[in-house]
């Protein structure tokens, strides 16, 4: 097959993927569920999900120097099943979803398959950003996972965010090229014109994983936010307990109201902050307690709308100013980024490196094509 003709197949795509969560309606699962359909206009595209492993072999993936999140799918078997889908053929190119699937890559280079390895986190910023000491003790486990796996020159490497390329180069992993594929902007809720600036904040997502948790509990501690708070994960409900009400049984929340505060209580980096994107296309301020202002970098009124506020007392402090602004002017001007941001984050502009991350894996072994 000549490079021309090669070029305008219908590239056959296999996509490793951890197997499904009981909630799959985390960030992660929407991001599969859009890039993979985004590839289906122009490819063929099968998936194959790894299983989970149980508590014990987890253990011993994180003794065997692997940050915590990432020993999930570490097995015999899991490689195993990846080794018998590509002995059996008609795969042009994998792409091994999450880092959790990076493991598998042995598998891959084996069968001699182009790949791309599609990160949704970098974890030696999550470790040095979180607020546990144990956590950051962990980072060299993390750093030592990203020179294995991320700087691998077989795979070629998609990043969710421009944070996680400047995290990598501070792991020491500066290789080029290197795709960034940030999620796209969920449907937007529309802003009327009478729309006016309301003294409530919402917290969305899913709050399964145990940082998530863990933070959350720890805004919680007094003084209260001051405002009242809407959730509608159970998790975070049960968390937040009489600090917040359960968006789900108010009949008369309206999300085109007016603008709202929308809580990011990580207080640790790492890959993309996905309802920060939602929060926007609902209307929301983002007071969010890690750094996230890069992602936004460059948008008109940024520096207003994306507030870094580590603290509840940063919260508080900050809702009480943006309330004394003159209203008007305030809701045009947050019209202005919401329009900039919706315009940056559309999920086909998003999703284009993706697909060309997936060709140019698929082009870079001359001996397979």
């Amino acid at each position: 097959m000549t490079v021309t003709d090669f070029q305008q197949k219908r590239l056959r795509c296999l996509a490793i993927l951890p197997a499904p969560a009981t909630d799959a309606h985390g960030g992660d699962e929407i991001v599969y569920r859009r890039s993979l359909a985004y590839l289906e206009r122009t490819m063929d595209v099968e998936t194959c999900h790894i299983r989970s492993v149980g508590k014990l072999r987890r253990m011993a993936g994180i003794l065997g120097g692997n940050p915590p999140e990432a020993t999930r799918y570490i097995s015999r078997g899991n490689r195993r099943l990846v080794a018998e889908r590509l002995a059996a053929g008609g795969v042009d190119v994998v792409i091994l979803c999450n880092e959790v699937t990076f493991p598998m890559l042995p598998s891959v280079k084996r069968a001699g398959v182009p790949v791309v390895l599609s990160a949704h986190n970098v974890h030696s910023i999550v470790a040095a950003t979180d607020p546990s000491r144990l956590a950051r003790m962990l980072r060299p486990c993390a750093v030592a996972f990203e020179r294995r796996w991320y700087a691998d020159p077989y795979a070629t490497l998609v990043l969710i965010s421009q944070g996680d390329r400047i995290g990598l180069e501070a792991a020491g992993i500066r290789r080029q090229p290197v795709w960034i594929s940030p999620p796209g902007v969920p449907p937007v809720v529309d802003l009327p014109a009478h729309a006016t600036l309301l003294r409530e904040a919402v917290i969305t997502g899913s709050y399964g994983w145990w940082r998530k948790r863990r933070d959350l509990t720890d805004f919680c501690q007094p003084p209260g936010l001051g405002v009242p708070i809407f959730a509608s994960d159970d998790n975070a409900l049960a968390i937040l307990g009489d600090e917040a009400e359960d968006l789900r049984t108010q009949p008369d929340f309206s999300w085109s109201a007016g603008v709202r505060y929308g809580l990011i209580t990580d207080a640790f980096l790492g890959g993309f902050k996905l309802k920060s994107l939602e929060y926007v296309a609902k209307n929301c301020i983002l007071l969010s307690r890690s750094d996230i202002a890069l992602e936004f970098a460059g948008l008109p009124h940024a520096e207003e709308f994306v507030r870094i506020t580590p603290t509840k007392a940063d919260m508080i402090a900050t809702i009480r100013e943006i309330s004394a602004q003159p209203e008007a002017a305030t809701i045009e001007r947050f019209r202005l980024f919401k329009q900039a941001c919706v315009e940056r984050y559309d999920w086909d502009r998003c999703l284009a490196p993706f697909a060309d991350a997936v060709r140019a894996a698929a082009e870079s072994l001359p001996a397979h094509r």
